[in-house]
């Protein structure tokens, strides 16, 4: 939808595939693979990650690779710089979910789709063109749908789906206002 902030003119579809391609592996797969490992190894009982305590360490791996990949999208590639952004602010979100679960358990999913609403809401406001309008309203009620998934799962308390979605739109829509 708004392709001008994210690939430089003239970026072809095919080294598209491969740049979704490299997101997809290190911010997916690896982080995927390093949940199995642990798993495997016994440092974690299961993969829902219900002990605050066993979450710490993916977290750790997850904001790694994210950080990892942020920085080859701002400082390796030269692509558009909304890339790194998005990756930077991801991998700030997974760093203040980590620090937050020394303490408390805090939903990672409300943190997820709430930083996701907020980075288009940055955006939204950033472009006189208003290209996420049409879809905000329904990624509100996906938000709400997933948060309630969680409530009904009974995962989480309400506060700690209601902090995480606000923690995520909050974050992501302040960072991306400071950076940009």
């Amino acid at each position: 939808m708004a392709p001008h902030s994210i690939m430089p003119i003239g970026f072809s579809a095919t080294s598209g595939v491969v740049l979704v391609g490299l997101i997809f592996i290190t911010t997916c797969i690896i982080p995927v693979l390093s949940l199995y490992i642990l798993k495997l190894s016994g440092s974690i009982s299961s993969f829902s990650l219900d002990d605050k305590g066993e979450r710490i360490t993916p977290m750790i791996y997850t904001g790694v690779m994210y950080g990892i990949t942020a920085y080859m999208f701002a400082n390796k590639l030269e692509l558009g710089e909304m890339i790194a952004v998005y990756l930077g602010i991801s991998t700030l979100l997974i760093l203040l979910a980590g620090i937050i679960t020394f303490f408390w358990k805090i939903s990672l999913h409300g943190i997820g789709v709430g930083g996701f609403i907020g980075f288009l809401l940055g955006l939204n406001m950033q472009s006189s063109l208003a290209y996420f309008n049409f879809i905000l309203p329904p990624l509100f009620i996906i938000a709400a749908l997933v948060l309630s998934a969680r409530l009904k799962l009974n995962a989480h308390t309400p506060q700690q789906v209601y902090v995480g979605f606000v923690l995520g739109i909050c974050s992501s829509f302040v960072s991306l206002m400071i950076y940009t």
